[in-house]
């Protein structure tokens, strides 16, 4: 009996080992489940980071592989790519290791791999857990991802840059067009328009006195007069011989005197002094982006008052155009009768500055730009 007691007294003892082992085992596993998880999340943070180059990211995820494992202080990780050799500053290649494929766009374009620097306590056999393997594979399946859309990034900002690019070329071509039209009109044509002029009331003096010839004749020279002011008009418009003798103050001055005669719509401009001072791309683009904007208020806004200030600013230099007409609504900024949006927004942007365009209904709309320091720089 007292044996059958002694065995009784035991068995409680040993079901209560038995459930603290699991509960040690349990334990344990959640704080690896919790390193790893850390490791994730830290991971995500890394990515969502806005304007973090990726030989940085992936350098610091790299860093934070060891301690997702079960021995951080033994472990160290390096990841080779097309994009570099990242590892951490410990990393030494041993037989104790784990390595997992990068795949990008479907190809093996390296190697993730995570290192211990020597055996543990328990021996070789147990350095390296299921889900530490299953985690690395996750994490060089994620990089893969990463460097796929940090790629195609990069390829896309290119092909911007490359537009841009050709756009400027292009859209310096037409000035340079422009130029020469506007020079052959005002010299070539308009000289000999006034040439026939004077040539036409030479011969008028000569005629006898025939009313009705020289009814024809005045007629004739009405229409030379009002021939030689379209030239005029159209050579100006082409390229304003104020913006390259005086500067984009007398130039928009100008603009905004001559719309306001035309279309009967008062214009009120107010330009810093700095704005005479610029270099002749950066005037132009300013002056060209007025024009566009005067013009957009002539045939849509159904506006009677239009106010232009330039200002210079710490930054560069700040445009605020507005009008009190219609207001542009926010469908039509992007619809397909926006062309010259469009190219206010190339120009602007190819400067590297900023837009914004902002309408409400029956009361007008307000167009801001800004010019940065680097571009708006005072001609040397």
């Amino acid at each position: 009996m007292k044996k059958i007691n002694k065995c009784n007294r035991n068995q409680p003892q040993s079901r209560a080992e038995q459930a603290k082992n699991r509960n040690m085992r349990l334990a344990g596993e959640l704080k690896e489940r919790t390193k790893e998880l850390r490791c994730m999340y830290a991971i995500s943070e890394i990515c969502e980071s806005s304007g973090v180059p990726l030989e940085d990211m992936l350098q610091g995820i790299v860093e934070l592989l060891p301690a997702s494992l079960q021995y951080p202080e033994l472990a160290c990780a390096r990841l080779v790519s097309h994009a570099g050799v990242f590892r951490t500053a410990n990393f030494l290649p041993t037989r104790y290791r784990q390595k997992a494929p990068l795949i990008v766009n479907g190809r093996r374009a390296g190697t993730l791999e995570v290192c211990y620097l020597r055996k543990s306590q328990r021996g070789a056999g147990a350095l390296f857990l299921k889900a530490e393997l299953k985690l690395l594979y996750t994490i060089a399946e994620r990089l893969g991802k990463i460097i796929e859309l940090k790629d195609a990034e990069r390829e896309l900002k290119a092909a911007h840059e490359k537009l841009h690019s050709l756009l400027r070329s292009v859209e310096n071509s037409r000035e340079e067009e422009r130029k020469r039209i506007a020079h052959e009109l005002h010299d070539e044509l308009g000289h000999a328009l006034m040439a026939i002029k004077i040539d036409l009331r030479g011969l008028r003096d000569s005629l006898p006195d025939a009313e009705a010839i020289i009814a024809k004749t005045r007629n004739m020279d009405s229409v030379i007069d009002t021939t030689i002011r379209n030239i005029r008009r159209i050579a100006w418009e082409l390229r304003p011989i104020l913006l390259d003798e005086f500067g984009l103050q007398a130039a928009i001055s100008a603009l905004g005197k001559d719309f306001e005669g035309r279309y009967g719509i008062r214009c009120s401009v107010r330009i810093c002094s700095r704005a005479g001072q610029l270099e002749k791309s950066v005037a132009l683009t300013l002056y060209r982006v007025v024009q566009e904007l005067l013009t957009n208020v002539a045939r849509h806004a159904m506006a009677t008052k239009v106010s232009l200030v330039l200002n210079s600013t710490g930054a560069g230099l700040a445009l605020i155009f507005r009008d009190n007409g219609k207001g542009i609504p926010e469908s039509a900024m992007s619809g397909k009768k926006t062309l010259g949006l469009l190219g206010i927004r190339e120009r602007v942007y190819g400067c590297g500055g900023t837009l914004r365009i902002q309408g409400r209904r029956n009361r007008g709309t307000c167009v801001s730009i800004s010019i940065p320091l680097r571009a708006a720089k005072e001609a040397k």
